[in-house]
């Protein structure tokens, strides 16, 4: 006889699979349909202002490692910031995977080698994301006063972030079941965690609204080089990018590929349209993926020649004069 829950699952798999192809197909289908137009689009946008939005998504990577460094340690443990840096980067590659779950997961895998409990950092990584989600919600408030002109039901979103905001704040217990949660994923029990504190957790928030901020100020700016209106691209188009960051990843689809765009596209159409605005929904894809993958690169390399140099410093008879002296004549 059929598990009942296989079929579930089965079906719950088709229907996603179906709903990510009629997204891609549909913002497939309207690239086809401004693409004679893209090219002038593209070319009024030009280098200096792809580069400062480039710049800011790279920027926009370290706020969030901040935060999580400060959340590790509030939860009572101590990493190098080497190890912190080289645990929270490497697990960062996982976000291009279906799911929000996988940077939590990763970093409890790595946990043994930095000598930190892979419970703690599994629970770490999990209330980051929840309050990465609140921050980005947020973040997302500044949209709601142009996006509510048009469709008033936009004006729930204030009461729903700011309860959502107040009830983590003063709701431990439910970080105590992202504790449970964790250890049950792992098969590991019996680790005490410190909880974060609510200054912990709100220099976390801080941190992650000053990442979503210089994350969505790269869509301002391309808003801004195809003529949208500087106050309203500033406030509307860094709202709007993080609204449709945050809906991406809760839609559990791999970096939000699809659904962040259809989003996207909702708000920004206030400022751009056309073309226009078709450019701005790929080179904002681009950029922040670009950004994302410098900014790792970069970490994940620096870590590597550093940790290098210092062993080969460490190897027996090396000594740092050994080179003058054999270039001395």
């Amino acid at each position: 006889m059929a598990n009942p829950s296989n079929g579930r699952r089965r079906l719950l798999k088709l229907l996603r699979t179906a709903g990510y192809s009629i997204i891609v197909v549909f913002l497939c289908w309207q690239i086809w349909r401004v693409r004679h137009g893209l090219g002038d689009s593209l070319s009024s946008v030009g280098w200096s202002a792809i580069g400062l939005a480039a710049g800011f998504t790279v920027v926009g990577t370290f706020p969030g490692f901040l935060g999580w460094r400060l959340l590790v340690t509030g939860t009572g443990m101590r990493l190098t910031l080497s190890d912190a840096a080289w645990v929270f980067f490497l697990s960062g590659v996982t976000r291009y995977l279906p799911g929000a779950i996988w940077p939590p997961i990763v970093q409890a895998a790595l946990a043994k080698r930095v000598g930190a409990p892979a419970a703690g950092l599994m629970t770490a990584g999990l209330i980051t994301l929840v309050l990465t989600a609140l921050s980005g919600g947020i973040v997302g408030l500044l949209a709601v006063p142009y996006l509510a002109a048009t469709e008033p039901m936009w004006w729930l979103a204030l009461p729903l972030v700011l309860s959502a905001t107040g009830a983590v704040m003063l709701a431990p217990r439910l970080f105590k079941r992202l504790l449970s949660l964790g250890q049950r994923i792992l098969g590991r029990g019996g680790h005490e965690i410190v909880l974060p504190t609510g200054r912990t957790s709100m220099g976390v928030l801080a941190y992650n609204v000053l990442g979503w901020s210089c994350n969505g100020t790269h869509a301002a700016i391309l808003a801004v080089a195809l003529g949208a209106p500087p106050a309203s691209a500033m406030t509307l188009g860094i709202g709007g990018f993080v609204l449709s960051a945050v809906v991406g990843a809760l839609s559990q689809a791999p970096a939000g590929l699809g659904v962040r765009e259809v989003v996207l596209g909702l708000t920004f159409g206030v400022l751009v349209s056309g073309p226009d605005l078709i450019t701005l929904l790929l080179l904002s894809r681009l950029l922040t993926t670009l950004g994302h993958v410098i900014a790792t690169l970069g970490v994940l390399g620096l870590l590597a020649g550093t940790r290098f140099v210092a062993a080969r410093r460490d190897q027996p008879g090396h000594h740092p004069s050994d080179h003058s002296r054999r270039s001395r004549p």
